[in-house]
C-alpha cells in the first residue's frame, strides 16, 4: 500500500495548489482524472491481497517471474546478435540489473487489475490507454498484464485456448514486438514445464496471424518454403522467427549446411514447428511458437498477435473462429491489446473501427461480458473520441498529467542530463538538392572527427524522407555526390569514406525476410566491418524500431503531422547517449519556410500540436463497405455457421442472428447515436438478402455458400459485394505497411 500511498499523498499535494478562478474548471478536471487513478490503484492493491481469492497473488507472482526472465533474456548477449548452435552462449544469464520494474509499469498493472480479473467489473467496459513518450517501457507495461491474464486463465477449466489478442498496423512492428512476447511466453512455459499441475497440461504459446507476403499461412506453403530455405546457399527469414527467443541461437544458418539439425524448423503435409537447434537450450525439442494460420487454428495460442488487416479475413476463414473459442470448448479471449492505436485514423481507422465491434462480439462470453480492451500511444490527441468511435467506450488516460502537464508523478522532466537536441537548416540561395547534400556530408564527416570512444553512437547517420522520390533522390547522392562532398571535408584525421555496402535503404520495399538482418546490422558498432554508415528510411523507421546505438538524423523536410514527427525523430537518442536531430528545410516550400521561422516555440510545446484523429466507422460510406462484412463475422462464427455450405442454415437461426444485428446496433450507438437507428435498419435489410438467399438456394436444391466452390452454388459474399465492397475492402486492407503510410504517414506512396 505504500506504493498507491505515495501517490495519493502527490495528488493531494496537487489539490492544495492555489489556481486562478479562470482555471479552476480545467484544474478540477485535471484533479478528477488523478482521483480516478488513485481509487482505482488502490483498489487494484485490494483485490491483489485478498486472502479469499489467492489465485490472483499467485499469478502476479508467476507473472512477475516470467517478466523477470524475458527480461534476462532479452539482455544484449542474448538478442543483441543472432548465434549459430555451435557458438558458445550462457543459457542462464546473470539477473540483469536493469530487469526492474518502473513505477509507472506497476501502477498501470494496479489500475486494470479488476477489469481483468473480474469479467462483471465496471472497470472491464473501461479502455486503459497508456500514453508515454517512446522508449518508455509501454510494452513490458502490457505485457505483464498479459502474462497475468495467461496464467489467471488457467484456473478456469475452460481458461484454454486464446487469451490474448494483441494487434499492430504495420508488419515490421508486429514481428519485433512478437520476438519479445515471445520471450516472455517460452518463461510462461518453462514456469508450466516446472508445474503443470498447477498451470495445466496445455502448454503456453504464441502465434503470429499475419498475411502470406509475410509468413505461410498454410502448411502446403511451409513445406515449400522450408524446402527453399534448406536449398539455398544464404537461408532467409522467411518464417519471421529469426531466433530462439530463450538462448538467441539462429533459427536458420547464416549459409547452406549439409546438417539438418542446424535448421530449426519442422515442416509436414499436416503440420509445423520450430524447434531450437542448440541441444542444451530448454526448448530444443519445440518451441511454443506459431506462425502458419492452419497450425493457428489446429491449435490456437495462448497469445495472438496479428496485423489489424488480417482480421479482415475472418468473414472469409471457416476455422479462424477457433481463434475466439468457437467450436474449442474454450473461452473467448478475456484480453484485447492495441498498439500503437494513434496509427488507426484516416480512412484505414475507420475501416479497423467497424470490424472491431465484430472482433469485440465474438470476444464476448455467453453472459454477455467482453473482454478488457488496453492500448499503448506516445503520441495521440482527443483519445476520448477515438476510442469511442473504435471500440464504443469510455477511456483512461494513463498516467494523467498534474496541474503542471510536464509532471504526472511517474514521469519529470530529467535536467540532469542533456535530451533530444534539435537543429533547424534552411539553406538560403541554394538548390535543395546541393544544400542536402552539403548537410549530410558535413554530419557524416562529423562523426568521423570524434574522439573514437564517442564515435559508435553518432557514427550512423538516419536520413528521414516523407516520400520513395525524395528517398531515390538521398540515395543517388549517396552514390556519388555525397563521398565527393566527403572528400572535399578533409580534416586532420582524414575524411570518411563512403562506401555502397555502408549505405542501406529501410522502406517497405524491403523484403520481409530482409528486415531482421538489416535490424542487426544496424545494432553493430563503427569497427565491424558490416556496420552501416548511412540509413536513408521512410516512415518504416517511425514506429517500434528501437535500436540502442542510433543517436544521429537528419530530417529531410518537415513531415505532414507532429505526431509522425515526434515519433520518427525518437528513434535516437533512446538510450544513454543523446540524440542529434537536423531537420533540414527546403527554402521555396512554404510550409517548410513557416516550421523554419517558428522552430524555437514549435519544439517548446511539441506535444501541444499534435493533431487529433478522424475516424468514422459508423458513417454511410464504411458501413456501405463492412456493415455485412461485420454481420457475416458475427454471424458465421458465433452462431457455429462457419463451414462453407453452411451460410444456408440461417433461417432456422434466424432469431439468433437478429439478437448479433442488435449487438451491432447498440456497437454503433455507444460510438455515434445518430447512426444507431440507420445502422439498425440496413443490418435488418441485410438479414432479409441472406434469409432470402438461404431460401431461394433450398427451392433450387442447392446450398448456399458463403464462398462458391464450384460453378452452379449460391454465393453469399459475392452477393453482399454487390451491396458494399468486402472484397474491395479486403483487399484493401491487405498490405497494411502500405496502407498505413498512405492514410496516416503520408509516405512511401
Amino acid at each position: 500500500m505504500d506504493f498507491t500511498a505515495d501517490y495519493r499523498r502527490w495528488y493531494e499535494n496537487q489539490c492544495g495548489i492555489e489556481v486562478p478562478a479562470w482555471g479552476r474548471p480545467a484544474a478540477d478536471r485535471v484533479l478528477e482524472r488523478i482521483g480516478t487513478v488513485v481509487t482505482r490503484m488502490e483498489s487494484g492493491v485490494r483485490t491483489l491481497c485478498d486472502p479469499a481469492r489467492p489465485e490472483l497473488l499467485e499469478a502476479f507472482r508467476a507473472a512477475n517471474l516470467a517478466m523477470a526472465l524475458q527480461m534476462r533474456h532479452s539482455a544484449p548477449d542474448q538478442a543483441g546478435e543472432r548465434r549459430s548452435r555451435h557458438d558458445p552462449v550462457h543459457l542462464e544469464p546473470a539477473p540483469d540489473p536493469a530487469a526492474t520494474w518502473r513505477p509507472f509499469q506497476l501502477a498501470f498493472f494496479l489500475l486494470t487489475l479488476d477489469g481483468v480479473a473480474d469479467p462483471r467489473h465496471p472497470d472491464r467496459s473501461m479502455t486503459d490507454l497508456i500514453w508515454f513518450p517512446t522508449g518508455g517501457g509501454k510494452t513490458e507495461a502490457y505485457l505483464l498484464l498479459a502474462a497475468f491474464a495467461m496464467v489467471l486463465r488457467r484456473r478456469d477449466p475452460k481458461g484454454g485456448g486464446t487469451a490474448v489478442l494483441s494487434r499492430y498496423t504495420l508488419s515490421l512492428l508486429t514481428t519485433q514486438q512478437f520476438q519479445r512476447a515471445a520471450t516472455t511466453v517460452c518463461a510462461l512455459e518453462t514456469l508450466r514445464r516446472a508445474d503443470p499441475r498447477r498451470y495445466g497440461d496445455e502448454p503456453f504459446s504464441i502465434g503470429l496471424w499475419v498475411g502470406e507476403a509475410t509468413s505461410p499461412n498454410s502448411y502446403e506453403a511451409a513445406v515449400t518454403a522450408a524446402r527453399d530455405v534448406r536449398s539455398a546457399a544464404r537461408p532467409e527469414d522467411v518464417f519471421i522467427l529469426d531466433r530462439c527467443p530463450w538462448c538467441g541461437t539462429r533459427i536458420l544458418p547464416a549459409h547452406r549446411s549439409a546438417d539438418h539439425a542446424d535448421y530449426g524448423v519442422r515442416a509436414a503435409a499436416d503440420s509445423f514447428a520450430f524447434f531450437c537447434p542448440r541441444d542444451a537450450c530448454t526448448f530444443h525439442n519445440e518451441l511454443p511458437v506459431a506462425v502458419v494460420d492452419q497450425q493457428l487454428y489446429d491449435r490456437p495460442p495462448t497469445f495472438v498477435l496479428g496485423t489489424v488487416d488480417k482480421f479482415a479475413r475472418l468473414a472469409w476463414e471457416p476455422r479462424a473462429g477457433r481463434l475466439f473459442g468457437t467450436g474449442t470448448g474454450s473461452l473467448p479471449p478475456s484480453l484485447v491489446i492495441q498498439d500503437e492505436l494513434h496509427l488507426l485514423t484516416g480512412p484505414l481507422g475507420t475501416t479497423v473501427g467497424l470490424y472491431e465491434s465484430a472482433i469485440l462480439g465474438l470476444c464476448a462470453r455467453a453472459d454477455g461480458t467482453g473482454p478488457k480492451v488496453v492500448a499503448s500511444t506516445a503520441t495521440i490527441r482527443r483519445s476520448g473520441e477515438q476510442v469511442r468511435a473504435l471500440y464504443g467506450s469510455e477511456v483512461q488516460l494513463f498516467p494523467p498529467a498534474g496541474l503542471d502537464a510536464r509532471h504526472s508523478y511517474f514521469a519529470e522532466p530529467d535536467t540532469s542530463r542533456p535530451g533530444r537536441l534539435y537543429i533547424g537548416v534552411m539553406a538560403q540561395g541554394h538548390t535543395a538538392g546541393r544544400a542536402a547534400v552539403a548537410t549530410a556530408a558535413a554530419m557524416l564527416q562529423g562523426a568521423w572527427e570524434l574522439p573514437e570512444e564517442h564515435r559508435d553512437a553518432y557514427w550512423t547517420l538516419v536520413a528521414y524522407h516523407h516520400s520513395l522520390r525524395e528517398l531515390g533522390r538521398t540515395v543517388t547522392a549517396a552514390a556519388d555526390d555525397i563521398p565527393a562532398q566527403l572528400a572535399g571535408l578533409r580534416a586532420a584525421s582524414g575524411s570518411r569514406g563512403l562506401a555502397d555496402h555502408q549505405v542501406q535503404e529501410l522502406t517497405s520495399n524491403l523484403a520481409r525476410a530482409e528486415q531482421p538482418v538489416l535490424l542487426d546490422r544496424l545494432e553493430k558498432p563503427w569497427t565491424h566491418p558490416e556496420a552501416v554508415s548511412f540509413l536513408p528510411c521512410t516512415n518504416m523507421l517511425s514506429v517500434g524500431v528501437d535500436v540502442k546505438r542510433l543517436a544521429l538524423m537528419l530530417m529531410q523536410g518537415q513531415p505532414k503531422t507532429t505526431a509522425e514527427y515526434i515519433q520518427a525523430t525518437s528513434r535516437v537518442g533512446r538510450h544513454s547517449v543523446p540524440g542529434l536531430v537536423v531537420a533540414f528545410f527546403n527554402a521555396t516550400r512554404p510550409r517548410d519556410r513557416s516550421h523554419y521561422e517558428a522552430f524555437h516555440p514549435y519544439h517548446r510545446a511539441l506535444y501541444r500540436h499534435v493533431e487529433p484523429t478522424s475516424v468514422t466507422p459508423w458513417s454511410l460510406p464504411s458501413r456501405r463497405r463492412a456493415l455485412h462484412a461485420a454481420l457475416v463475422i458475427l454471424v458465421r462464427h458465433r452462431l457455429g455457421l462457419s463451414a462453407e455450405n453452411q451460410a444456408g442454415e440461417l433461417p432456422e437461426r434466424i432469431g439468433e442472428a437478429r439478437e448479433l444485428a442488435e449487438l451491432l446496433a447498440r456497437k454503433a450507438g455507444a460510438s455515434d447515436r445518430r447512426a444507431a437507428h440507420a445502422v439498425r435498419t440496413e443490418l435488418a435489410e441485410l438479414l432479409a438478402t441472406w434469409e432470402e438467399a438461404a431460401r431461394n438456394a433450398r427451392q433450387e436444391g442447392r446450398e448456399l455458400y458463403y464462398r462458391s466452390q464450384g460453378k452452379g452454388q449460391h454465393n453469399l459474399l459475392k452477393n453482399f459485394e454487390q451491396h458494399g465492397g468486402l472484397w474491395e475492402t479486403l483487399h484493401s486492407m491487405r498490405s497494411v505497411d502500405r496502407e498505413c503510410q498512405v492514410t496516416v504517414k503520408g509516405a512511401d506512396q
